[in-house]
């Protein structure tokens, strides 16, 4: 089928045109607005940005002259001497916070009836408390069975018998031994 042309003039559709020419416009117009906008905005004379650049000068000049002053309250402190201190009284801190009791609580769980302790003398290290031990027992088979009872203990490790003193003919009937064991407040043994 033939569908005929009866239009005496050809009908151009022009609506697209105009729609864009219109949007064209209108995003020419807000964005001139904007332009105006920030424009008037950021339009500032040159006295205001002398003035506020000359308060930033003072403003800066006053943080420079307090800087300094800081700088030479430092300068005074002994920083060479200071991680000494630190360290001593880190150490005395250490040894504040060692239990007494509970170290005697837990050397008395230990000790064995035959034997009684005469000193005790602990230093602190980096791996724990070192005991020294004076003690006395009836014979060489209390100290023994010390030694087995500190090797079994969590809380004691590595303990060597230091010196022995045998009882001698009639003087005394005693037996005399110095020990040094390591005390573990926590148990924690690395073996």
């Amino acid at each position: 089928m033939i569908v005929a042309n009866l239009a005496s003039k050809p009908r151009l559709n022009t609506r697209p045109v105009w729609v864009l020419t219109g949007a064209a416009i209108l995003i020419g117009l807000v964005l001139t607005a904007v332009n105006i906008r920030l424009f008037l905005s950021s339009n500032q004379t040159l006295e205001e940005k002398i003035v506020r650049r000359d308060m930033l000068q003072i403003q800066r000049d006053a943080l420079a002259e307090e800087f300094s002053v800081h700088a030479g309250v430092l300068k005074g402190v002994p920083w060479k001497n200071l991680g000494a201190r630190i360290n001593l009284v880190n150490e005395v801190l250490e040894e504040h916070r060692f239990s007494w009791s509970e170290l005697l609580e837990q050397l008395a769980e230990v000790i064995p009836w035959q034997v009684r302790i005469v000193s005790v003398s602990p230093s602190l290290g980096d791996d724990g408390v070192s005991l020294s031990l004076e003690a006395v027992s009836k014979d060489r088979e209390g100290f023994l069975d010390l030694l087995d009872r500190m090797v079994a203990d969590p809380n004691f490790d590595d303990p060597r018998p230091s010196r022995e003193t045998w009882p001698e003919g009639g003087q005394s009937s005693e037996y005399l031994f110095t020990m040094r064991v390591m005390y573990l407040p926590n148990g924690e043994v690395d073996r």
